[in-house]
């Protein structure tokens, strides 16, 4: 998938951020140590996409999945963990799903974007991600499955982290059900597109500031 990706996407994917800085006055420094930290948001865009040249791969029974994650409808939930749903008119991955779209081998599914203040350090709210019509079969619980069900969080420790936990289901040949699973938590260094993969879901996501 990643030689398929970087064809797809030759050009570069930082973002420039030349900033012009000033420099502060001693006393003015001195008073912003002393002080409170300011808060600090973060966005995220995110794209979650299907590999469908992995026909052959081996799939797992599914598992339950999403449980704790705040649902995107959830304005009040959302609102507690300081996270703003942007709506898809100012997601900034436009152009990567659009090319993403146009190639035959993927199919993207959903897309994203948040703005975070003050990601925690672990076990951060994570934001339920789920995509399509329920399945003609359910789970061993008895539950719905879906065709693309999980988390996804952000996490600030000494870096940036975006954890991923999503799930794809399908109708196998025999009429029970196949799960492929991404569950990953990658490194994310601001304004620029990483790839997260796994044999079927892959993720194009940027944290910007």
């Amino acid at each position: 998938m990643i030689t398929s990706l970087r064809r797809l996407f030759s050009a570069p994917n930082r973002v420039a951020a030349a900033r012009n800085r000033g420099l502060l006055p001693v006393a003015l420094v001195l008073a912003l140590l002393s002080g409170p930290a300011l808060a600090e948001d973060y966005r995220v865009d995110l794209i979650v996409f299907l590999d469908s040249a992995n026909a052959g791969e081996a799939g797992t029974a599914p598992r339950a999945v999403g449980l704790n994650g705040i649902s995107l409808d959830d304005a009040a939930a959302l609102a507690s963990a300081g996270i703003r749903v942007l709506p898809e008119s100012d997601f900034a991955l436009q152009e990567q799903w659009n090319r993403l779209r146009n190639a035959s081998r993927f199919k993207p599914m959903i897309r994203l974007a948040w703005i975070q203040r003050d990601p925690p350090s672990a076990q951060g709210p994570a934001l339920h991600l789920r995509y399509g019509q329920p399945l003609a079969v359910v789970g061993a619980d008895g539950g719905a499955l879906y065709p693309v069900d999980g988390i996804v969080r952000l996490l600030m420790n000494r870096y940036l982290h975006l954890d991923a936990e999503l799930q794809y289901t399908a109708v196998g040949s025999s009429g029970n059900p196949v799960s492929y699973r991404l569950d990953e938590k990658r490194r994310m260094r601001r304004d620029e597109i990483h790839h997260m993969d796994s044999p079927k879901l892959g993720i194009l996501a940027r944290v910007s500031k």
